[in-house]
Parts: C-alpha cells; sequence; structure tokens
C-alpha cells in the first residue's frame, strides 16, 4: 500500500468565510442586547415623546380643541394618543378624530412631575394635556387644577427629561433636571 500525503495545513475559503460571517452575527446579537440593556431605549422614548408632544401642541394651533393623553398599554409601552375636534356639523354633531403614536419600548419607565415642584410620580394611568389653540402654552390639567410639567424617562442607569414650559408650550428633551423657577 502506498502512503497518502495529506495537506492539512490552514483553512479553505469556504470555511473562512462561515467562520467571519457566525463572527458577525454573534457580534451583532451582541450589540443589539448591549443597546436594550443601556439607556439608549429611554433616549429614543424621550425623543418620540418631545416630538409627539411638540406635534399635538402645533396640531391644537388654530383648532377649537385637541386632548392629548398620555398612558402606558398593557405591553408597557408608552402611548400618546390625540383626539382632535375636526368640524361641527350643522346639527351640533362634533365630528372627532384620533391619532396615536407608540412612542416608548417595555422597560422604560415613566414619570411625570407637576407644577415644577421637583417630586416625580409614576405614571400608572392616564394624563390629559391640553394646549392653548391661540398661544400654544400649556393648560391647567392635572386633577388639583395644576400643570404637568415635566417627565422623566429612564432605563437602566440613563435618564432623560421631557420639559414642557407652561406659559410658551415650548418642549425640550434633555439629559439635565429642570430646576423650578
Amino acid at each position: 500500500m502506498g502512503k497518502r500525503n495529506i495537506n492539512n495545513r490552514g483553512f479553505s475559503l469556504v470555511e473562512l468565510i462561515i467562520t467571519v460571517a457566525i463572527l458577525a452575527a454573534l457580534i451583532s446579537v451582541t450589540g443589539y442586547g448591549v443597546s436594550l440593556v443601556s439607556g439608549r431605549p429611554a433616549e429614543q422614548c424621550a425623543r418620540k415623546l418631545a416630538g409627539a408632544l411638540q406635534h399635538a401642541r402645533t396640531a391644537t394651533m388654530g383648532k377649537y380643541r385637541n386632548v392629548i393623553t398620555i398612558k402606558k398599554d398593557s405591553e408597557g409601552r408608552l402611548i400618546v394618543s390625540e383626539e382632535y375636534l375636526i368640524r361641527i356639523e350643522d346639527d351640533g354633531t362634533e365630528v372627532t378624530g384620533h391619532r396615536a403614536h407608540i412612542v416608548g419600548a417595555k422597560g422604560v419607565t415613566v414619570k411625570y412631575e407637576t407644577d415644577n415642584s421637583g417630586a416625580y410620580t409614576d405614571l400608572s394611568g392616564d394624563i390629559t394635556l391640553r394646549f392653548d389653540s391661540g398661544s400654544g402654552a400649556l393648560k391647567k390639567t392635572t386633577s388639583t387644577n395644576g400643570y404637568y410639567t415635566s417627565f422623566e424617562i429612564s432605563k437602566a442607569d440613563k435618564t432623560y427629561y421631557v420639559v414642557i414650559e407652561t406659559l410658551t408650550g415650548r418642549i425640550t428633551a434633555t439629559t439635565k433636571k429642570p430646576v423650578a423657577p
């Protein structure tokens, strides 16, 4: 019997491509998991909440009525919904429209502050906001006839704030905790 000369040095090109593809998949899954554990969902929620509130405020300008509701759904996601008056029919019937935006992911903690008190309360029910149709200023809508002035949004060790100025209705998203005036 003859001797076989087997050359087992190195990898074939196919083996190398498969190894690189598997490593790329593992790195992408790990990166996605790290972003979920970090504060990225809180940052996105704060930006989306500020954008949805600004949209609702702008939509209120020039309209008779626009009611904004902020709540968590059954899956724990933050929802901003608007009910707005389209027109009033001749017989007095109101024709309204409705739109909703999912602005927060599961696991994001949302708290609200009233009247620049510095104390934040967990969002457990619905919060209703209204803006003045002429000036865009925030209207008093709390149960104590006050204002919802800011929201604290956090995940992991990251905290973001959405601040609403009562006189102008200006809405900003920031990492700095608002200071009472």
